[in-house]
């Protein structure tokens, strides 16, 4: 193709070239044409670059590898970013180059479209060079400048408040001095189940977290009673990031894990709940020596592993005395109903029945709050008194008191609510969400109208379940969470073998490789939990028999092999069926017979391609097919679904629904179709694929989730005032492939489209969450957030053409709590002058980065403005000289500034920064100044107010830490002696470094 167009071009060319000596007009039609002359050369050129970039990033990705291997680093933010810019720019050349060498001469080869195809090609082939380029020298890092050179120390645990005298908080204060004795290596906590070991621990952990004189990391492990060496291998790497996976045995994971372990330092490894003892070697833990300081500790309900764990020290974790069990069980209770004399005395003889020990007390206590009935007081005791207790261990008494919080909810009900979260397990931190859900399509939430008023009832009932200290509220990454602890666990699972109204086949997370053997599957089985197991299949033989059986819980198995075609021939009542995270590859026809299923989840099933019709599954309300990859489109008989409420098909290959179904599906509340459907621009109706007009028409969603791959088609739906009535959504707009994590409920991210003031983008007003990434023609953002009245965080990332955030003249923002702004090349300023009472004032986290043109970051003003703001950290903004500049005409000296939420305030790689603030600044909460590699700020400005010294100022935040160099301490310069004394004891070294400019920086203790 190439070679038969350049003897022409060669000839056009020359003919074009005497025609734009004189005029600009032909200059540019010469430019133009001059890619006709050497299109083979710039090709050969573009390739050999292309490999000089695979080349560079293979290097930099086993740089990065053996950096994290031998140090635990892990890759920067810039570093990532560059790898993904990376992997798509070679995507895009490669197809660039397979369409030229794919490409057919045609006949109508001498054509003026086919020169100026040429010729665009030839632009193409130029552009890419250029960007090929540019990447390459971005990416010559070095060291210091490609890794995060501080591992996270641990993580902060939810606990109870404990006493703060007595016996627990005794055994507290002896195991933390035990923990700073050089001299003991191993710790060993016991005592039974209930009394009080983890929430011991988790306030040691904690407080170990907060001071940083001792240790350098603190992991915390949970242990169970069907853990193997191997899990506890894995649950020790995943604390420390290390994937031991690709590990197949037992020496190379150990050598793994001993090599992470001594890159930490002195670490303490709390192991908690440990039922046998193991050998430190096979685990892969190096031997604790006094002279690198770590430090082991577990808890056990058991001596005898004290013993065999060779522990230097032991703790016994003892029951509480009768005087402190009555002061928690007063606590619990309530001190209104205890001031009634005839129920005092039974309260009383209930705590004494409970034996000392406070899980117990607890729950038998809030089942009895603010209970004013003394026949009802008089009822329970006599229930505790009359339980049976076969006591060959003590813990096996407290079953009945733990049963009896059990008995006391007020429905069977709440009851079958309260056993499924048995079915999750040991240890499981359960979402409380998706548990809800579980409930409703098990048929225990009443008749399902709206989804919301359905979950609303769940959340009565889950609070209630808490409340009765039946679960235990864990938050984790932003999500609501519940436990078991796992002596009520086992009182769940025994009432569920005993009782035959609650009969289930429980075996979760506790590494099956067969199924239960058949005689366990009697025929009043209700629910069976097999999930988080290496189950190869589902069953061999003929299928059992278990018409009651309303859920059947399996993922999380390999299921090499597929189940039978009838296996669901004689489970009849099954409501729920998960088959998500397995290996599946054929869902057996039997399905299509389940006329009762109400719940078909198969997300992430990797193998999985079709599935058999659904037609007669006219109660099912929710599919979940995201994430499995192969399926093409979605199985037959869609259309009868009258009670779908969710269709889950995010991360699918099916790209288009029938046209008419949405409208068919008149109850559907939720369409997630995230990285699936390709809606096109409008046009002429031509195909029977549904369109985004129909999603405009339907008026039962109130869960959306889309992509919109043109600004056109998202402002489309935007304007036709569909989102108003959605409750959560989530949209992502334009091209690109960049991938946010989780995003909020109410969130859009902006991918490569362009924004300008003449083509604004409308934003829906319920908007949470806001992210822009290589967003072009953007100077400043004010079109965009016009309508973002509830915004709470916005996110700008590589948009290069940025030159302020806010115009706060024409903006409410003032719900708006964090931002986040990086790879911002023009920005100038982040907020106009001019500021009103309502802009910004709930912001709370700032995060600037690689922003080389911003000169500073807050008007005095503005600062002014932001008493709410608690995190502040700006970084690689190479042009910074003040972080805060006060307007013309202000006396910065008589303005001082509050910021009493302000705990921590990070500073790194700004060589030009001379001042954050030229005044004074008033800070009630400072617990982290930390400043990294800005060698020129000389002055820090804290106030001293009259003749109370700043010591006394920061007494109550005794945490609070100033890092950074020996040599830029000393370079300070303190507006009276008497403050450089009193910060004196809070200043902690850093040690200095190289950055990757070459300037003098330091490590950070915390790159969070």
């Amino acid at each position: 193709m190439f070679e038969m167009a350049i003897s022409t071009s060669g000839a056009i060319a020359g003919v074009m070239s005497c025609l734009c000596t004189q005029n600009y007009l032909y200059e540019s039609l010469a430019k133009q044409f001059r890619h006709l002359r050497r299109p083979k050369k710039n090709l050969n050129k573009l390739k050999s670059l292309m490999e000089e970039l695979v080349a560079r990033r293979e290097d930099v990705s086993s740089q990065l590898e053996q950096m994290w291997l031998q140090k635990g680093m892990k890759p920067k933010i810039a570093v990532e970013l560059w790898l993904k810019n990376t992997e798509k720019l070679t995507s895009e050349v490669s197809g660039l180059i397979r369409n030229i060498e794919q490409g057919n001469t045609s006949a109508d080869s001498f054509s003026p479209r086919y020169f100026f195809s040429r010729i665009k090609l030839g632009e193409n082939i130029e552009k890419k060079i250029s960007e090929v380029v540019q990447i390459i020298e971005k990416g010559q890092f070095s060291d210091d400048s490609m890794v995060e050179t501080s591992p996270k120390k641990g993580y902060t645990l939810p606990t109870a408040r404990l006493m703060q005298h007595g016996t627990t908080m005794e055994s507290l204060i002896l195991i933390w001095e035990l923990l700073l004795n050089d001299w003991v290596k191993k710790i060993g906590v016991y005592g039974m189940g209930g009394v009080g070991k983890t929430t011991i621990m988790s306030e040691i952990n904690n407080r170990l977290l907060k001071e940083n004189r001792h240790f350098d990391c603190v992991i915390w492990v949970s242990v169970s009673k069907e853990i193997s060496l191997e899990k506890l291998q894995k649950a020790i790497g995943e604390k420390l990031d290390v994937d031991l996976s690709k590990f197949q045995d037992e020496t190379t994971r150990a050598a793994a894990l001993f090599e992470a372990l001594e890159r930490r330092g002195r670490f303490v490894l709390i192991l908690d709940d440990l039922w046998e003892p193991f050998s430190f070697e096979r685990v892969g833990i190096p031997i604790l020596t006094s002279e690198n300081g770590c430090k082991v500790v577990i808890t056990t309900r058991k001596l005898s592993v004290c013993r065999g764990m060779e522990t230097d020290q032991d703790v016994e974790v003892r029951v509480l005395t009768d005087s402190e069990a009555w002061d928690l069980f007063r606590d619990k209770v309530g001190d209104k109903v205890l001031a009634l004399p005839e129920i005092r005395q039974i309260a009383k003889d209930m705590t004494l029945e409970c034996m000392g020990l406070p899980l117990g007390i607890i729950t038998v206590g809030r089942a009895l709050r603010n209970a004013t009935d003394v026949s009802e007081w008089e009822i329970a005791l006599l229930e505790l008194r009359a339980s049976s207790i076969n006591i060959e261990q003590m813990e096996e008494a407290v079953f009945s008191r733990l049963k009896f919080s059990f008995t006391k909810l007020k429905d069977d009900t709440m009851r079958s609510c309260f056993l499924f979260c048995a079915l999750y397990p040991e240890g499981h931190l359960i979402d409380a969400n998706e548990l809800i859900e579980y409930w409703m399509w098990e048929g225990l939430l009443g008749r399902v109208g709206r989804t919301s008023a359905s979950k609303q009832k769940g959340k009565l009932i889950l609070n209630e379940l808490r409340y009765a200290c039946l679960l235990e509220s864990v938050p984790e990454n932003g999500m609501e969470c519940v436990k078991m602890h796992d002596l009520i666990r086992d009182m769940a699972i025994t009432i569920m073998t005993a009782d035959t109204r609650w009969r289930s086949i429980v075996k979760a997370g506790i590494g099956m490789t067969k199924t239960p053997h058949i005689d366990e599957w009697e025929e009043d089985v209700q629910r069976v939990s097999l999930m988080r197991n290496d189950l190869k299949n589902v069953f061999v033989g003929n299928p059992p028999s278990c018409p009651r059986v309303t859920s059947l819980l399996l993922q999380y198995n390999y299921f090499a092999e597929n189940m039978p075609y009838d296996f669901f021939d004689f489970t009849q009542g099954l409501m729920i069926l998960d088959l998500s995270y397995t290996g599946i590859t054929l869902l057996p026809g039997s399905v299509s017979n389940l006329e009762n299923l109400r719940a078909l989840l198969l997300s992430n099933c990797w193998n999985l391609r079709t599935l058999p019709s659904l037609a007669k599954l006219i109660k099912l309300m929710a599919l979940d097919l995201s994430c499995s990859r192969n399926i093409r489109g979605l199985p037959h008989g869609m259309e009868h679904l009258c009670n779908l409420r969710r269709l889950n098909i995010s991360n699918t290959m099916i790209q288009a629904l029938p046209s008419g179904l949405l409208s068919t599906l008149t109850l559907l509340e939720e369409l997630l179709a995230c990285n699936a459907l390709d809606f096109q621009v409008p046009l002429p109706s031509t195909n029977d694929t549904v369109r985004i007009e129909e999603v405009i028409s339907a008026s039962s969603l109130s869960s959306l989730e889309l992509d919109f791959w043109s600004s056109e088609l998202f402002d489309m739906y935007t304007k036709s005032g569909h989102w108003v009535q959605l409750d959560k959504f989530r949209f992502n707009v334009g091209p690109g492939d960049l991938q946010f994590g989780v995003l909020e409920q109410r969130s859009i991210a902006f991918l490569g489209v362009s924004v300008t003031p003449e083509s604004p983008i409308i934003i829906p007003a319920n908007t949470i969450e806001l992210k822009f990434c290589d967003c072009h023609d953007i100077t400043q953002l004010t079109s965009c957030l016009l309508n973002a009245e509830k915004l709470k965080k916005c996110t700008v990332v590589c948009c290069y053409s940025v030159e302020s955030i806010v115009d706060p003249a024409h903006n409410d923002l003032s719900m708006l709590e964090t931002m986040v702004l990086r790879y911002l090349i023009n920005l100038q300023m982040i907020c106009r002058e001019l500021v009103t009472a309502s802009t910004l004032t709930s912001l709370r986290i700032i995060t600037v980065e690689y922003c080389p043109n911003l000169k500073y970051l807050f008007s005095g003003h503005l600062l002014l403005q932001l008493l709410n703001l608690e995190e502040i950290r700006v970084r690689h903004c190479s042009s910074m000289e003040n972080l805060t500049r006060w307007e013309a005409g202000g006396n910065i000296y008589a303005a001082k500034i509050l910021l009493p939420k302000l705990h921590k305030l990070r500073l790194e790689f700004m060589p030009k920064l001379k001042e954050i603030y030229k005044g004074f600044i008033s800070f009630g909460s400072l617990h982290s100044v930390e400043v990294i590699s800005c060698d020129a700020l000389k002055r820090l400005p804290f106030y001293l107010d009259d003749a109370v010294g700043i010591h006394q100022q920061l007494l109550a935040t005794p945490a609070l830490e100033i890092k950074g160099t020996k040599y830029w301490w000393d370079s300070l310069e303190w507006d009276e002696v008497s403050v450089r004394q009193s910060m004196q004891s809070y200043f902690v070294e850093l040690p200095m470094v190289s950055d990757h400019v070459g300037s003098s920086s330091q490590v950070g203790a915390d790159d969070a």
